[in-house]
């Protein structure tokens, strides 16, 4: 090996390190801080939302109770609440607005079949004995029928300024990978949803799906999440999410399917558990990422 190509390969590895990841060379889980472990009865933690300072609220998915559950951001089990009056299907994510109002996604569709697909609200101030009876809203597609039914599963939901974002989970084949976004208003109705765009990714070999959804305190940065990474975009106006610069942070592949933001600065991430570990609970410092 002649002196030349040996000065070489530093920077062939330094290239190769930046078009992995736009963030850095370190390894998939670097960014990620284990907080803790979920108890036995949260196995399938599917979505995140902030209940305080100092807890979470978390759910199972599809074939779950119709509770959820207040936890610490260790994992550990604060209280369990019951929905009265409703009969969740697939609950798959979960979030909050400025007036204390949570909101969840009964929205998976996993065989395609369901036709009106629906999100539970209620507020905190009207937990009473740790029950609560939500509120409904009740919407359909406008394309169902136009578009591919691979398109119609939503494992992702955000609120913002008065809406609900809904993001479509892709199963069509490989060669689509497609992402549809949706908007509702986050009051008691029924509605038909509103398109807003799509998002194509690059590599169409990765077929991302998307598990779940969260924006920025700040509304700066829109985070979505899949099995083998966080989707950030960033520096795009009112709700065109899609219009702006995007950025992704490789994590190690698993059953990852709940994220908040509790600050700016710390991103919450629930997984569910495998056959030889428990749920989990994960804290990524956004504030040490640098974003071009």
């Amino acid at each position: 090996m002649n002196q030349n190509t040996m000065k070489s390969i530093p920077l062939v590895l330094l290239l190769a390190c930046i078009l992995i990841s736009v963030f850095s060379c370190a390894q998939n889980d670097d960014h990620l801080v284990k907080m803790g472990t979920l108890p036995k009865k949260i196995d399938e933690s599917s979505g995140l939302a902030v209940a305080s300072e100092s807890s979470l609220w978390t759910h199972n998915d599809s074939g779950a109770k119709a509770e959820i559950y207040e936890i610490g951001l260790q994992g550990e089990l604060i209280r369990t609440l019951e929905l009265l009056g409703v009969n969740p299907i697939d609950m798959e994510d979960m979030s909050q607005d400025e007036s204390g109002n949570i909101y969840i996604a009964d929205t998976g569709n996993n065989d395609k079949d369901r036709l009106k697909l629906m999100v539970y609200k209620f507020n905190v101030a009207d937990i009473d004995n740790n029950t609560v009876e939500p509120e409904i809203l009740e919407f359909v597609l406008p394309d169902r029928g136009l578009e591919s039914e691979c398109h119609f599963d939503f494992e992702a939901m955000t609120w913002s300024k008065d809406k609900l974002y809904l993001f479509t989970k892709d199963r069509c084949d490989k060669k689509d990978n497609k992402l549809i976004l949706y908007s509702i208003p986050d009051q008691k109705g029924k509605y038909t949803a509103e398109k807003l765009g799509d998002f194509f990714w690059d590599d169409p070999e990765k077929n991302i799906k998307i598990t779940a959804a969260d924006i920025s305190l700040d509304g700066k940065k829109l985070v979505l999440l899949s099995k083998d990474g966080i989707h950030f975009f960033l520096g795009y106006r009112k709700n065109e999410f899609f219009n702006g610069a995007y950025r992704f942070l490789p994590i190690k592949k698993s059953m990852k399917e709940g994220v908040v933001h509790m600050t700016d600065c710390d991103l919450y991430i629930s997984e569910e558990a495998r056959k030889d570990e428990k749920a989990r609970i994960w804290k990524v410092d956004l504030c040490s990422l640098q974003f071009d």
